[in-house]
């Protein structure tokens, strides 16, 4: 496993990068399986990508009952894949999954049949995590590169799990791009408000390197803070979201699970984007909101989002 440190200006534990190798389920051998290089790049490179991001709440009783009630959601609601059809291009980005709900992913049937996945295995999670963050992106979306960003400033185990994907250029026939697709978890709390500008700016950093066209970085980012709400403008990222963080149409966190009413509601799920010429990054909407499992459980104490990536020029 390589890794590349990426340091602040301060004396701090450095953030590393570790890369990662995407699985895909294979049928003959009944395991997933690292890709080949010719599988990498398989895919025809398509022009708009979907994107998940959900946080699916570790915390809350019955873990895996409650992730495969979200990956059904997802599998009918969402994409109306209710045969088990493949999805349109997309990723799928999940924060919290509980290391007890982790097997609940690479068993689905319907992830088996149409996704890559990384990572594969919670031991490329840091040491002692016991949630984390997953990517899962469809075969129709070429992957480049993988890896994982283990912050070196958080006391919770905190990451972001990077996928380069290539996409074709709408208005320029057979010119492809890379796009950075970050799924994160920033540290929770008021305790993690000193924490969560080192880890978006590494992030910010990780989004603008030479060889993307642009990236995006979608997930659970704890604005809790006045302080957090000026965050990305800082880090010269730009918010999918047009209508500001006092709108509660936008609250993502506070209405479902055992903690409403112990804490206000708040927009704590965000969608960010480098601005780049001739990309496009749909306003997301909320998903997600009142799932519960048969038992009468919610999927999740947060609601997730849904977005379009699209490279226009």
């Amino acid at each position: 496993m390589s890794s590349i440190s990426y340091t602040d200006d301060e004396p701090v534990i450095p953030n590393s990068l570790y890369e990662l190798r995407p699985c895909r389920y294979r049928t003959t051998k009944e395991a997933w399986k690292h890709l080949s290089e010719r599988d990498l790049h398989k895919a025809a490179a398509p022009s708009a990508v979907r994107i998940i991001s959900w946080n699916v709440d570790y915390a809350e009783d019955d873990c895996i009952p409650r992730l495969e009630t979200a990956l059904e959601y997802l599998r009918c609601d969402i994409f109306h894949c209710e045969s088990g059809k493949a999805p349109e291009p997309c990723c799928i980005l999940l924060q919290e999954v509980n290391i007890e709900a982790f097997a609940t992913i690479l068993h689905d049937d319907w992830v088996k049949n149409h996704f890559i996945v990384t990572p594969s295995t919670t031991r490329k999670w840091p040491e002692d995590a016991y949630y984390g963050n997953v990517t899962l992106v469809s075969r129709k979306v070429p992957v480049v590169f993988a890896g994982i960003l283990e912050f070196g400033c958080s006391g919770m185990q905190r990451t972001a799990v990077i996928v380069d994907v290539r996409m074709r250029v709408l208005e320029s026939e057979g010119q492809d791009v890379l796009v950075r697709v970050v799924n994160t978890h920033l540290e929770s709390l008021p305790s993690g408000t000193m924490a969560r500008p080192r880890q978006l700016n590494i992030i910010s950093k990780l989004l603008t390197e030479d060889k993307l066209h642009s990236g995006i970085v979608c997930g659970d980012m704890n604005a809790i803070m006045p302080e957090d709400k000026r965050l990305p403008q800082q880090n010269g990222l730009r918010d999918a979201w047009r209508k500001g963080d006092e709108d509660e149409s936008g609250f993502t966190w506070g209405y479902q699970g055992k903690d409403v009413g112990k804490f206000p509601p708040g927009r704590l799920d965000k969608v960010l984007f480098v601005p780049r010429r001739g990309l496009k990054v749909d306003e997301p909407a909320k998903i997600g909101v009142g799932v519960q499992t048969q038992e009468g459980k919610f999927a999740s104490d947060h609601y997730g989002l849904v977005t379009t990536v699209r490279v226009l020029r």
